[in-house]
């Protein structure tokens, strides 16, 4: 009896030797170290695209009373980039009210608008749709549109007693965005 009890002690103990060997296998097997760093207080902030002209309240560019045909009235812009990045702008004539000051290509208002001593565009005020000027405008500068508006000589008594309305529209536009 005592080889039986042994024999049950020694397989009792083999297991249990067993058990300890997965379990201590089982533990180097899962344990690891880890370690952490962090990337705090990253922000992403957009750029502010703003315009302004120091002829923005109404009848500040031109307001002109007894004009008649062979007139002509001489006036300046200045647009500032009060934004955060620069842009690039266009602009173009518009009205409200269509009188043959407006609507005549021919005897009716013209323009010729400068910068710089280019010619951005020169012809009848009503077919100044869109202009656009390449130059870049940098966050903080300003830059100079001059105007020369004129009534030909070629324009006739139609012409008496008109009043014509004329809005200008500045639209500035980003630059593209880069890789940075």
């Amino acid at each position: 009896m005592a080889s039986s009890r042994t024999r049950t002690w020694a397989i009792a103990f083999s297991i249990a030797l067993m058990l300890i060997g997965l379990v201590v296998d089982a533990d180097r097997t899962s344990a690891t170290f880890t370690a952490t760093t962090l990337n705090p207080g990253n922000q992403f902030v957009t750029a502010t695209l703003s315009l302004t002209n120091d002829k923005a309240a109404a009848g500040a560019l031109v307001t002109v009373s007894g004009l008649v045909p062979g007139d002509t009235v001489a006036r300046t812009v200045t647009l500032t980039n009060t934004g955060t990045v620069a842009f690039t702008y266009s602009f173009a004539a518009s009205q409200t009210n269509n009188t043959v000051l407006w609507s005549d290509a021919t005897n009716g208002l013209q323009v010729t608008v400068t910068r710089g001593g280019i010619t951005l565009y020169t012809g009848a005020l009503k077919n100044m749709a869109t202009v656009s000027v390449a130059s870049t405008i940098a966050a903080g500068a300003t830059d100079t549109i001059a105007y020369l508006f004129s009534l030909p000589a070629t324009a006739g008594n139609t012409f008496q007693s008109l009043t014509q309305d004329l809005m200008i529209t500045y639209t500035a536009t980003q630059l593209a965005g880069t890789a940075r």
